[in-house]
């Protein structure tokens, strides 16, 4: 919420500074995120008066504009023409910044004429989104040669605030000014709603009827005749209303925004006309009603939805948004203002239902002041009076009833108990003395009287929390609680932070993605037990995710389409199954693609599996994890002679290999993708310590280089790890360096060549006691795979 320091100061007139205000408002609650000049980059424009207007003798879109500042006459080139000789306008000379542009600006021609700086339009000046004409400021009282920002009150700042949805008071300038007076001890002002009246009386022109009143408890309706819709409103509100985050639409419009913005109170307004009867009445949609918004789409609407309709037919989505078939526009000359009070629990279900969040909802959803409709009501009403014209009539047309305030008790003991700090009764008395809340009752329990606008407040320890907060978050005393064990990080805990310290040493990139998936994802890894999720942040995104591999893509996809060349990524997060009840499951994922090579010194190359290979035998080594190996065809994701599964300990604990070239193009992904996906819980069962100490070896390995040729299907991590079984205890290290087709070799066979260290710790190896760990080698691998030693 951005509250304009002006504004706030017509409620609660303090001498404070902004900055000041807003560090004691935090420590008071209200969090003030910064403080906003929206108009510092207003630099040097002043009010000019337009001599004459010419044709610009070059071109047929320009035009050349003569105005005088009070120090002389001077040419300025425009390129519209919505202004005339004797108009006052904003004239950005030489020399003078505006927000639009980076520099300042200079003189330049423009075909050939000379123009000194620029007339400004209210975008280029951060007054209004309008750029179709120069501002015209003949209306706004501002003499010739004054500074603009100066002229129109805009050197000023503005509170952006970031409020707590139990707080929507907040969501007010009034509310925010009502903290403020309680800060300061500056009496509220009271806003002046009065207005003069016409003798006809709304009651009597408009028939109000609420059918849903557990929808809508109160409805409030004042009527405005005659006005002039496409009057502008005046440019100082116009200014407020953008500072304020609202873009200025017409004078009516303008009008509830602003009372909505000033007293939290959304307000619509209806085309009297064009409404049926006239009547309204607040009902629930029927099966297979559809309405078309403000927006131009037709909206579905279910049978929950709360509608606001006339006589024939629905106009708006109760406290969502307006219908277009009773818009306020330029040619409106009669409005009906409607001032309501909705739940907040059947508001919030429309909005989500429908994607549809607008200020009104955002409002609603939280909370309104049940007993502001009226006030509201006259607010906007003397404003669209003051502004487009027009005749208020006498009173309002209204149904439904104001629920009572209710009264909450508190125990200045329990206040202390849970504070840990002495609160007296009189404490407490003071405290809501200066919160403007009305009390009765003893020392030992007092009785709170619950305003309409604090719809936080239902419960003792909510006054509680007022206790703490007006005296001071800082009496609030600490303490170290005690601990019922001694301290450490959770052995999981620990494992996860070992496995993201390795992949950062391999060269990923840690990611952290959300926990969703869509119905694609699911169809890409082909999983049917993702569970489901009722209120999703996104339509698409409807399920929680059953694993990694799906977001990982996207996001290299994302990285890849703004200009990312070489991406490299791991996540470690939660992955989830459908099973009774849902399961939660630790994985580790990392996905290449793109550029491997890392600059001059190394040949242009891209990753592909063998890398992603080698991070998960860097990985392996880190967890010490000894038994893994890789075989079998992990499904059509994957290229089916680029893949395999990860067995560690025996068990299957995830994949690894390239994605298809047919899905990789799916997702967007040029040339070869690299997937790895493992679960952490497998490779913390297998995992030795993380510190294994051993001695340095006293004596020298005797090696052999050993070929074998195998049939072509033979998976090389089933070969090594047969190897490593048959080779003892007299096995130190035994790497793959080749693989070899072609040539000499029958047809449907291949070639593995191993680097296989022998050692004993205790002697010398004698070449017949290494040449026996061969014979057994190769009888194991010609037993297990009908391998032939090729060369040893």
């Amino acid at each position: 919420m951005r509250i304009v320091w002006s504004w706030l100061q017509e409620f609660c007139p303090t001498e404070a500074t902004a900055a000041d205000l807003a560090d004691r408002l935090t420590l008071q609650g209200v969090k003030v995120e910064s403080v906003i000049r929206p108009w510092e980059g207003v630099v040097g424009v002043v009010v000019a008066r337009v001599v004459r207007v010419e044709d610009h003798p070059d071109s047929d879109k320009l035009c050349v504009a003569t105005v005088d500042d009070g120090t002389g006459e001077t040419i300025v080139c425009a390129g519209v023409r919505n202004f005339a000789a004797g108009d006052l306008v904003p004239w950005a000379k030489p020399g003078s910044r505006v927000p639009v542009l980076a520099e300042p600006l200079a003189p330049r021609k423009l075909r050939g004429v000379l123009s000194n700086g620029m007339l400004c339009s209210p975008r280029e000046l951060n007054i209004a989104d309008v750029h179709a004409g120069i501002l015209i400021l003949n209306d706004e009282g501002v003499p010739v040669g004054a500074d603009f920002k100066e002229a129109m009150g805009l050197d000023q700042e503005v509170l952006d605030i970031e409020v707590e949805p139990n707080r929507p008071d907040f969501l007010s300038v009034l509310g925010v000014a009502r903290e403020v007076s309680v800060l300061t001890g500056i009496p509220l002002r009271a806003l002046d709603t009065s207005l003069p009246e016409t003798d006809e009386d709304a009651s009597v022109v408009v028939r109000i009827r609420v059918s849903a009143p557990d929808g809508c408890p109160r409805y409030v309706a004042r009527l405005i005749r005659g006005v002039d819709a496409a009057r502008p409103t005046p440019l100082r509100v116009q200014a407020r209303l953008t500072a304020a985050g609202m873009r200025p639409v017409s004078s009516v419009v303008d009008a509830t925004n602003y009372t909505m913005l000033e007293l939290g109170q959304p307000l619509h307004g209806f085309d009297l006309d064009r409404l049926a009867g006239p009547a309204i009445d607040v009902r629930r949609a029927e099966a297979g009603e559809r309405l078309i918004t403000l927006d131009g789409v037709e909206r579905p609407l279910a049978e929950e939805d709360l509608l606001i309709c006339d006589a024939e037919k629905p106009v708006a989505i109760a406290g969502v948004m307006g219908g277009a078939s009773c818009e306020v526009s330029v040619s409106t000359t009669n409005v009906l203002l409607e001032s309501a009070s909705f739940t907040r629990e059947g508001i919030l279900r429309t909005a989500r239902r429908l994607g549809l969040h607008s200020e009104a909802s955002h409002r609603f959803e939280r909370g309104t002041d049940r007993e502001g409709l009226e006030h509201a009501a006259s607010r906007a009403a003397s404003l669209i009076n003051e502004w487009a014209g027009g005749t208020v009539a006498r009173g309002i047309a209204s149904a439904g009833t104001v629920a009572p305030r209710t009264w909450v008790g508190v125990r200045p003991s329990r206040a202390s108990m849970l504070l840990d700090d002495d609160v007296a009764p009189d404490d407490a008395r003071g405290v809501f003395d200066r919160l403007r809340l009305e009390h009765r009752g003893t020392d030992a329990e007092l009785e709170v009287e619950v305003p309409g606008y604090r719809v936080d407040i239902d419960r003792e320890v909510d006054l509680i929390e007022e206790i703490a907060r007006i005296r001071g978050y800082d009496l609030i005393g600490s303490t170290v609680p005690s601990a019922g064990q001694a301290g450490g990080v959770p052995p999981a805990y620990a494992f996860r932070m070992r496995v993201r310290e390795a992949l950062v040493r391999a060269g990923l990139r840690e990611v952290s993605l959300l926990s969703f998936a869509s119905a694609a994802d699911l169809a890409l890894t082909g999983d049917t037990d993702a569970a489901g999720v009722t209120n999703p942040l996104q339509a698409d995104q409807g399920f929680l995710r059953t694993r990694l591999t799906p977001g990982l893509l996207h996001a290299a996809a994302g990285n890849r389409a703004r200009g990312v060349d070489s991406v490299a990524i791991f996540e470690v997060g939660t992955v989830f199954r459908l099973v009774d009840p849902v399961q939660e499951r630790s994985k580790l994922a990392f996905v290449f693609n793109g550029r491997a090579s890392a600059g001059w010194s190394e040949e242009e190359r891209a990753f592909d599996a063998l890398d992603a290979k080698g991070v998960v035998e860097a990985l392996m080594r880190e967890l010490a994890v000894a038994e893994w190996s890789l075989a079998g065809d992990p499904g059509p994701l994957f290229h089916p002679g680029r893949s395999a599964f990860i067995t560690v300990g025996g068990e299957r604990a995830g994949v690894l290999g390239e994605v298809h070239p047919a899905q990789a193009r799916a997702l967007d992904l040029d040339g070869r993708v690299a997937v790895v996906e493992l679960e952490i819980d497998a490779l913390m069962a297998a995992s030795a310590p993380a510190f294994v100490f051993a001695d340095v070896p006293r004596f020298p390995p005797v090696r052999r280089d050993l070929a074998f040729i195998l049939p072509e299907g033979t998976p090389a991590g089933e070969v090594e790890a047969r190897l490593r079984e048959a080779a003892g205890e007299l096995l130190s290290e035994a790497v793959l360096f080749d693989v070899f087709r072609g040539g000499s070799l029958p047809d449907g066979t291949k070639s593995l060549a191993f680097a296989v260290d022998f050692r004993a710790p205790d002697r010398t190896l004698e070449g017949d006691e290494a040449e026996g760990a061969v014979q057994a080698i190769v009888a194991a691998l010609a037993q297990a795979f009908g391998a032939k030693l090729r060369a040893g």
